[in-house]
């Protein structure tokens, strides 16, 4: 239809410049050119209203826990309205992933475009072609190629937020998967993960003590924070297989985030370890000082650690898996200063599952083998990748992975 309107525009200047334009003609010419340009206009605004239908369904399906943020001033907000943009708040977000995973690159393509999250892709690398000479001067003896590989291609990516000095980048494995809502769960961590930056200065006499999260004021300083997640992080570690809470350390509580499946369903790389979210009210996510963190599906980093860690892991040492070096990196050990690193549980992030074959699951080592015939993405309540068939239709009853086992009592 809009070729054949260009094509008609086309026969009436022609026909318009062979003899002199009367005033009816002009106008009539002028209406019809602005006619073609709304109608254009309509096309590409509807086609940007169907692409983000998904998201403004799943921000209105999630605003219960906009009520625990306790009172956000205008300043803040405008600071907390960057974790809507394509990158979540953050300068960049890069995905490491072997260019033979075209598995893993489809399903993450995928969820990003219809949560409108925009993620550039690192290739992973083949430990065989990471060469001994430049291994750093502490490392294992003869690593073995899942180590290097992985190694250095997180070291890529790290590299790359040195090399075009990004403020703040968010580093994903290929796998990962998200709630629907993940912009509403980025949101209660960005106000959680300030709170407890703002604890380090605030609130030292007092640090057992949990902060409730709808009780505080925003911003806690006197100057809005540049990142929405706060200032003074050095990395947020917002996916992993799990983690502890640091003895005596304060813990921020969110209540009442729907996103959060019931205790018993949050799930560690050890199941018969008791979830730490036990000991508090059921749908609560907490934010605290990461501490035994275990795996690097998704971690946030600033300009200051990229470079640090580029230091560090890439230069001196590769004495464990990335994860360990990551977590002993934050913690002061092996020869660094200890450093500012923001956790949260549930997490955030998490490696999806797909049904099929088995073998697929890693590529740091020689998965059992056999097959699933359903996919999963741990604790993870309306899973991306679970409901990807129903975004696509436009549906918005999503599927609930974990649906509470308690109902609530009515008071």
């Amino acid at each position: 239809m809009v070729r054949g309107l260009l094509f008609h525009a086309h026969s009436l200047t022609a026909g318009l410049s062979s003899q002199p334009p009367s005033r009816i003609s002009v106008v009539a010419f002028v209406s019809f050119i602005g006619f073609l340009l709304l109608l254009l206009g309509y096309r590409n605004s509807a086609a940007d209203i169907n692409a983000s239908s998904h998201r403004a369904s799943s921000s209105s399906s999630s605003s219960s826990s906009a009520s625990n943020r306790g009172t956000v001033g205008p300043a803040r907000q405008r600071s907390l309205d960057a974790i809507q943009n394509t990158t979540l708040g953050f300068e960049k977000i890069l995905a490491i992933n072997l260019p033979e995973r075209t598995d893993y690159r489809d399903g993450l393509a995928l969820a990003g475009a219809v949560s409108d999250i925009h993620v550039e892709f690192i290739d992973g690398v083949h430990g065989d072609t990471v060469l001994d000479k430049v291994l750093p001067p502490k490392h294992r003896e003869n690593p073995d190629a899942a180590l290097r590989g992985s190694w250095r291609a997180h070291l890529n990516a790290l590299r790359s937020v040195v090399e075009h000095n990004w403020t703040t980048a968010l580093i994903f494995e290929a796998d990962v998967d998200w709630d629907v809502r993940v912009r509403d769960v980025l949101t209660n961590v960005a106000l959680g993960s300030e709170a407890l930056l703002s604890s380090r200065e605030g609130f030292e006499d007092q640090p057992l003590q949990p902060l409730q999260l709808s009780k505080l004021p925003f911003p806690l300083a006197d100057e809005v924070p540049v990142s929405p997640y706060g200032d003074g992080w050095d990395l947020l570690w917002l996916g992993h297989c799990g983690m502890q809470i640091q003895g005596g350390s304060t813990v921020v509580v969110i209540e009442d985030e729907d996103t959060v499946p019931e205790a018993q369903f949050v799930h560690t790389w050890d199941a018969n370890e008791m979830s730490p979210l036990e000991e508090f009210p059921a749908h609560s996510r907490i934010v605290f000082q990461a501490d035994d963190c275990v795996c690097s599906i998704g971690y946030a980093v600033t300009q200051r650690a990229a470079r640090q860690l580029l230091n560090s892991l890439g230069l001196h040492r590769l004495n464990s898996p990335v994860d360990i070096m990551l977590r002993e990196w934050c913690e002061g050990a092996e020869g660094d200063d200890p450093h500012v690193c923001v956790g949260t549980l549930p997490t955030v992030f998490a490696s999806h599952r797909p049904a099929g074959s088995t073998a697929g699951d890693s590529d740091m080592g020689t998965p059992a083998e056999g097959f699933r015939d359903r996919g999963f993405t741990q604790n993870i309540r309306w899973s991306v990748r679970m409901n990807m068939d129903k975004i696509l239709r436009g549906d918005t009853d999503y599927e609930d992975q974990f649906p509470d086992t308690v109902k609530e009592v009515v008071r």
